[in-house]
């Protein structure tokens, strides 16, 4: 809290409500899941809302292509023909099918694809199966954001696993999703060693000093906002940030500079 007192970005925001800088959120999903309520969760919506909280880009994998076999025109494909400038679309790589999505891959960077997410503890298969060999070949061809759900623990996506592919991809943009909760401070020591690996503050972010942690361990040019939108509203992760210990200089790597450094490094 000390340098929040002196931020000027903390003072813009307490004065107008919004951030004075850009803000790219690198985990969302979009629409509804069977089972939970959400009060917005189609894309119109949380671009309006966007808008509201001074957001200027999200990248985005809806849940339909995280969770069900897509054999017709995703969803992601429409949100960033819809919203060009403000949605980059994650492919969902379903590791089940991955002759079916390889197939698909060898098209996705000519249908707007810039990134891949997957979820090995949804899929019950280890980051270092063949059959996400695809997938992470692509993405180290051409430089790519790999978003991968990582948690404390877990027999398929630990931080255990997923030094695999800092290791053996090096081009790969590896963003470690949620952190890997219960285990965050291995994933800061991942992310301290290899520079293609980044901190993911989606969920994690709510968990006091969190932040500050990553700084002191990994740099703040190795953390990256995001929210889980729509399960929380950027606000909430907007306020870890500017009221951490950290300085704007550090804010401002978090909430876009070192998004949009990636973007910057893609092969095309």
């Amino acid at each position: 809290m000390r340098s929040a007192i002196k931020s000027d970005i903390v003072r813009e925001f307490e004065k107008t409500g919004k951030v004075s800088v850009p803000v790219i959120d690198v985990h969302t999903h979009m629409d509804d899941v069977y089972g939970a309520s959400m009060p917005i969760s189609d894309i119109d919506g949380c671009i309006e809302l966007a808008n509201e909280r001074g957001v200027k880009e999200i990248w985005c994998a809806p849940h339909g292509d995280l969770f069900n076999y897509v054999s017709g025109k995703p969803d992601i494909e429409r949100y960033t023909e819809k919203y060009p400038t403000r949605v980059r679309g994650y492919f969902g790589f379903n590791p089940n099918y991955s002759q079916e999505y390889a197939q698909r891959l060898e098209t996705a960077k000519d249908k707007g694809y810039f990134g891949i997410k997957i979820l090995p503890e949804y899929h019950r298969c280890k980051v270092d199966d063949d059959a996400y060999r695809p997938a992470l070949e692509w993405a180290n061809k051409y430089r790519r954001p790999l978003l991968v759900h990582t948690w404390g623990g877990s027999p398929f996506n630990s931080i255990a696993n997923v030094k695999y592919i800092a290791e053996s991809y090096p081009e790969i943009r590896l963003i470690l999703g949620h952190s890997a909760p219960n285990e965050c401070g291995k994933a800061i020591e991942l992310a301290a060693r290899h520079k293609n690996v980044y901190l993911d503050l989606c969920d994690i972010h709510r968990n006091n000093g969190v932040i500050e942690r990553m700084k002191a361990g990994a740099g703040s040019e190795k953390i990256l906002y995001g929210t889980d939108l729509p399960w929380y509203d950027f606000a909430y992760c907007i306020g870890s940030v500017l009221y951490s210990d950290i300085t704007d200089g550090d804010r401002e790597n978090i909430l876009y500079k070192n998004a949009e450094r990636i973007v910057g490094e893609i092969v095309k």
